[in-house]
């Protein structure tokens, strides 16, 4: 039974996220601080778990899943809430007569600009590691259009709904691959990363829509037609929605909501495959990705950190993923992990050695061959490959 109840962490974060930007004032932080501090501890302190039991009753464990939506949406919602005047759609009336939170004292004691910046971080955070997870989990279930449909409005939370073309048709494809932009090289550092991953995937997940209406006679032009050109119209709804709700500064303020929400997601992109190598044309094996099972990391990601059998299997539900113990493995857990990708020379300190492991271990002869000419090509100090 425990393990149904852990695809209830993440919405009850959500759900503990929004009550504290209720608070206002600098509870405004509380979010960010409280899963951050939850999750580098958790994964440090907790054993790994790589238990696979079997799951069955798949409409109980997608309800988690489907719940992320109106809950980031709340949440989000309360902090755009706060940046308005008077009260939009009866919110505080509602939330008094129901919570007895008073919403307008709340607005009142947010009055600092570093309160701001706090609402803005845990919110953005909480999209990426709420909706962004959820999302790209469902949008990987391209027979399904209820889930289809879910999943890119969690990615409008993060204006990234392109990222369920690239990701699925692109990134699955050539993964560890020189043609794959979200896959880092070695050496390259988060920020020359994220500007590479950005551009060329939105560029790529454009192309890869185009080339396919093309063959059917139809337009990127047409919503109806163009999941593409409908996740475009979702983005700019939900900067409208902030324009009604607070004005410009409403704008403002989700604009840095969604931009930081898209880092933590080309963060995590970066060191899922950080230096792998794959040679053109060869399978996708596990050993193709940096896996975790930290339990944190594990659990309330919706097994995101399995990433390992995810690239194998990618239409396994989360709930089927196997632990692969014998992955190569993420020296830390994920939110531990973006902490340290910020800093590039920590990061390349930690990963290192963990590159060498992996050309000594999983590396074909071919992927080895590879693995010289990245080393060479990277100029990082210590990449010896075996």
């Amino acid at each position: 039974m425990s393990k149904y109840l852990k695809g209830w962490l993440m919405p009850l974060c959500l759900v503990l996220s929004t009550l504290a930007l209720m608070q206002g004032g600098w509870w405004l932080w509380a979010p960010f601080i409280g899963t951050t501090l939850a999750f580098v501890i958790g994964d440090w302190i907790l054993p790994h778990d790589v238990s696979e039991p079997p799951l069955f009753q798949s409409l109980f464990l997608n309800f988690p899943l489907y719940a992320i939506l109106p809950l980031m949406a709340l949440m989000d919602f309360t902090l755009i809430w706060l940046a308005g005047s008077g009260d939009f759609l009866g919110y505080a009336e509602f939330v008094k007569q129901y919570l007895g939170y008073d919403l307008h004292a709340a607005r009142e004691l947010v009055n600092d600009t570093w309160m701001w910046v706090g609402g803005v971080i845990s919110v953005a955070t909480l999209n990426a590691y709420a909706g962004t997870v959820a999302g790209h989990e469902l949008t990987h279930r391209t027979a399904n259009p209820f889930d289809m449909f879910i999943g890119r409005w969690m990615l409008a939370f993060s204006a990234d709904t392109q990222f369920a073309i690239e990701h699925v048709y692109g990134h699955h494809v050539t993964v560890a691959t020189k043609e794959d932009p979200a896959t880092a090289r070695r050496g390259e550092s988060f920020y020359a990363f994220t500007v590479r991953s950005t551009l060329a995937g939105w560029a790529h997940g454009f192309e890869l829509e185009a080339q396919r209406l093309r063959k059917s006679g139809r337009s990127m032009l047409n919503p109806f037609a163009s999941p593409y050109l409908r996740g475009m119209i979702e983005n700019g709804l939900l900067f409208y929605a902030a324009f009604l709700m607070a004005g410009w500064f409403g704008v403002g303020l989700w604009a840095a909501v969604v931009f930081i929400a898209k880092q933590v997601l080309e963060i995590a992109n970066y060191f899922e495959h950080y230096g792998l190598i794959r040679e053109e044309g060869k399978p996708v094996e596990p050993r193709h990705s940096w896996n975790s099972n930290h339990w944190m990391s594990s659990n309330v990601m919706f097994s995101l950190a399995r990433h390992s059998h995810h690239h194998a299997e990618a239409e396994w539900p989360y709930w089927q993923l196997r632990a692969y113990p014998d992955a190569p493995v993420l020296p830390l857990g994920y939110v531990t992990m973006i902490l340290i990708a910020l800093f590039p020379p920590l990061f390349k300190s930690i990963m290192t050695p963990a590159l060498n492991a992996w050309d000594r271990k999983h590396a074909s002869p071919g992927e080895l061959k590879l693995a010289a000419q990245a080393n060479n090509d990277s100029g990082m100090s210590g990449l010896v490959t075996a």
